[in-house]
């Protein structure tokens, strides 16, 4: 009997509504009844990733990313979803080397070119952190979190009057953005403090 492909992605979409509304687990169940049918739907297996990333079980969803990658090497997608799931288990080295993928293929993919950015951060390498928020900015000048991660990185090399240039950019955009409040607020106090001397 033929697979209706039809079926797969009617499943796919009610786990994707699902995931929408925080309900994960239940996401997962439909994936799978998808994957099931057609155990080699790339989107099937990526969103599974995804789904089970958000439920914080990253070598899990690194598992249904690597099985989605053997299918489709080249999905930017998934190589950034991979990057991403290995740097919340802090092994910002390897995540490097799959943003750098996916930017071999899409130079330009701004997610992938923050990814980077705050890999480096984490790692140490301000500097090269912001050569790439740059690159990431230079295609999307309104992204807030890239500005808050610029403005992070600067205030790590004590560059606090410019750390807060980029917050106030950020929260220009999104006013209620925590991790740029935070940062504004730990710029400023060294400043004030430099100031009161």
């Amino acid at each position: 009997m033929a697979v209706d492909p039809s079926d797969v992605k009617t499943l796919i979409n009610k786990g994707n509504a699902l995931d929408n509304l925080g309900k994960h687990q239940d996401a997962i169940q439909y994936y799978d009844k998808a994957l099931a049918i057609e155990p080699n739907d790339v989107v099937a297996l990526e969103d599974k990733g995804s789904a089970l990333d958000r439920l914080g079980k990253y070598n899990e969803a690194i598992i249904y990313y690597d099985k989605a990658l053997t299918l489709d090497l080249g999905n930017v997608d998934v190589l950034y979803n991979k990057a991403v799931a290995l740097g919340k288990l802090g092994d910002y080295t390897q995540a490097i080397q799959y943003y750098d993928k996916a930017l071999c293929i899409e130079p330009n993919y701004t997610g992938a070119l923050t990814g980077k950015g705050f890999a480096l951060h984490q790692l140490g390498n301000n500097d090269q952190a912001i050569v790439y928020y740059d690159k990431a900015l230079a295609v999307d000048p309104t992204n807030a979190d890239t500005l808050t991660n610029k403005g992070i990185a600067l205030a790590a090399l004590h560059k606090y009057n410019e750390s807060i240039k980029y917050y106030d950019k950020a929260l220009a955009i999104k006013p209620h953005l925590q991790d740029a409040i935070i940062g504004k607020r730990l710029s400023l106090e060294p400043l004030n403090h430099t100031q009161i001397k």
